[in-house]
């Protein structure tokens, strides 16, 4: 179920985007538990960083866990393989990562952000 998610900390809200079925399979699972969202939240918004909703401030924007859980599942990844992987628009990189984790170091992944604005308050935060 869409937006009762909501964790605590990332295992919990993993846990919960599983029971509700937003995310069944294993990789998907692993995947979100080795990238932990509050690392890319907007500045500020910590506090609600497994919380399933969106988060925003000013250009900054992520979407809620269970729309990038549908998003991945639908993507149907093979896990170690030689695939590539191209997010334009990449934002946070919150999803390119989790593709990442699942895709695994065999893979090429790139992320590509137009938005100077959020490139540097990303560079700049890091």
């Amino acid at each position: 179920m869409a937006w009762q998610s909501s964790g605590t900390n990332n295992t919990e809200m993993v846990d919960k985007l599983k029971r509700f079925r937003v995310i069944s399979n294993d990789h998907v699972e692993e995947g979100f538990r080795s990238v932990d969202r509050k690392f890319f939240v907007p500045m500020g918004n910590q506090s609600m960083a497994h919380s399933d909703q969106p988060l925003k401030e000013g250009n900054v924007h992520i979407s809620a866990p269970h729309i990038y859980g549908s998003a991945i599942e639908a993507l149907d990844l093979v896990p170690n393989s030689s695939t590539s992987f191209l997010n334009i628009g990449s934002g946070t990189g919150y999803i390119s990562c989790i593709a990442a984790e699942i895709l695994g170091p065999n893979s090429l992944n790139f992320g590509a952000q137009c938005n100077h604005w959020l490139q540097l308050k990303l560079y700049l935060s890091m």
